[in-house]
């Protein structure tokens, strides 16, 4: 059986205006497959005053427990400083991943020569190393130390920064799957950019563009606006995989399970599973 641990994470929201492109915020915590193994967040002041979100690792069959911070989250719950983040568990806990989604890392929404509203053709090395493009996928330790660190640009080739735009505090870089963008929207903004393996120790996403920047590199020609390169990376310890998994639970999935919601009430009232691949809707473990 699984534990009967469960724990809500960052769900204390504001009122949000549904206004433009913004979504509420959040970190969604995670379960270890076999619900032994938790760690969520929550939006704290941190020892120097700063906003910054704490984690909470525990084993709920000894209760030991470690806390520690994230690096690299804004505080996330304001329109211009919204986070989408997701926190994921392999089997054995000794480590767990941290993924971005389509917001910014702390350090701001302004990178330097970025146009909003344009086609960021040959970025500057000094725009590609733009601290709110850091840490897209960051491993840790059980413990909080950082096993390895990932921003866009380690992750995007130089032909892939042409995709990369914004609007208002949403940071878009990566393709949505079509599957989760007819009749609805996913309940959480991120579902619609990544695949999970079922046992959380692949992640994968898909280069290219998205809605938006489909819009905007119209006139790049059929290779620009068709392009899709599909990425998939060891969230044990943030390595990337060159060739595709074939055990079934290391085999990326949708990243949750229920219906698409309609926005508005549906999405900001939406309460996430500790084991989403496995539960809709409600924190807490899945029973076998």
């Amino acid at each position: 059986m699984r534990s009967s641990f469960a724990i809500v994470a960052a769900l204390s929201l504001p009122a949000f205006a549904f206004a433009g492109h913004t979504r509420p915020g959040y970190v969604d915590g995670c379960q270890s497959p076999d619900g032994r193994f938790v760690v969520t967040a929550e939006s704290k002041k941190d020892p120097k005053g700063k906003d910054g979100w704490e984690f909470t690792w525990k084993d709920t069959k000894t209760n030991t427990t470690h806390t520690g911070w994230l690096v690299g989250l804004p505080y996330g719950l304001e329109h211009f400083r919204v986070t989408y983040t997701h926190i994921f568990v392999p089997p054995g806990g000794e480590t767990f991943a941290v993924f971005q989604t389509a917001s910014w890392a702390s350090g701001g929404s302004k990178p330097p020569g970025g146009q909003e509203k344009q086609v960021n053709q040959n970025p500057s090395d000094e725009f590609k190393s733009y601290a709110g493009f850091a840490d897209r996928i960051v491993v840790y330790k059980k413990t909080g130390e950082v096993v390895r660190r990932l921003s866009m640009n380690d992750i995007l080739k130089p032909n892939e920064w042409v995709y990369v735009n914004s609007v208002q505090g949403n940071l878009y870089w990566l393709s949505e799957y079509p599957d989760v963008m007819k009749g609805g929207e996913p309940p959480r903004c991120g579902y619609r950019y990544y695949r999970i393996s079922p046992d959380y120790t692949v992640l994968e996403f898909t280069v290219g563009p998205n809605s938006d920047a489909l819009h905007k590199v119209k006139d790049e020609g059929a290779d620009v606006v068709n392009y899709r390169r599909v990425v998939q990376i060891s969230l044990t310890d943030g390595t990337f995989l060159d060739k595709k998994p074939t055990d079934k639970d290391k085999i990326p999935v949708r990243p949750f399970v229920g219906e698409l919601v309609k926005r508005g009430d549906d999405m900001k009232n939406y309460v996430p599973s500790l084991d989403p691949v496995r539960v809709a809707g409600k924190v807490g473990p899945a029973s076998k």
